[in-house]
């Protein structure tokens, strides 16, 4: 740990001395690059776009361009200090989304679903076009994409695929209904006790 001071010249400056003091300075500024300016909180003596690691919390940080405060680039003591990689990360905290757009979910065919789900994967499904939710079973359509659609603005028809490739449980206090489906050999659909399953 190092930093520069006033001795022999403020912070980076080096002022005219002798052989002696004109070393020493340069042994302080050489140290403090070595070290990345670190020490405890904020350095005293600051230029634009200094960095330093302050080794009170391990955070890295930059002065900013008016040279009038510091801003934090990251944690030292955790992974890619503690950024979300590219590849993938695990969010322990709430995720807030402060835009009026759109929040663009991951979108790929059913032949494309992840091969291990966990409970709560949400993706579009291109090949059905509609968006769906791991239930730890299985992928269903969110609510309202499985809805009555048409011409327009319409809304009069329930339309269903023409055959049935996975197991599926009716949800409890459900009642169902399908048009004339082919269920797959090996397939089974559950009905729980108290509720109606028609197929037209």
């Amino acid at each position: 740990m190092a930093r520069t001071d006033t001795t022999g010249g403020n912070g980076y400056v080096i002022d005219n001395g002798t052989g002696a003091q004109v070393r020493t300075k340069l042994n302080q500024i050489t140290a403090a690059i070595n070290s990345l300016n670190s020490g405890s909180g904020d350095p005293s003596i600051n230029t634009a776009f200094q960095p330093h690691i302050d080794t009170s919390t391990n955070l890295f940080r930059i002065r900013n361009a008016a040279n009038n405060a510091y801003i934090t680039l990251g944690n030292i003591s955790q992974e890619n200090f503690g950024h979300a990689d590219l590849t993938g990360a695990t969010f322990t905290g709430p995720i807030i989304n402060n835009y009026t757009s759109a929040l663009r979910l991951p979108v790929g065919t059913t032949a494309q679903r992840p091969g291990s789900p966990a409970a709560g994967d949400i993706r579009f499904n291109s090949t059905t076009t509609e968006a769906e939710i791991f239930n730890g079973s299985i992928f269903t359509a969110v609510a309202g994409g499985a809805g009555a659609t048409g011409g327009g603005n319409d809304q009069w028809v329930f339309e269903n695929d023409q055959t049935v490739t996975q197991n599926y449980e009716i949800s409890a206090n459900k009642h169902a209904h399908s048009v004339s489906p082919t269920i797959n050999n090996g397939v089974t659909i559950t009905v729980p006790s108290g509720a109606i399953l028609v197929i037209l």
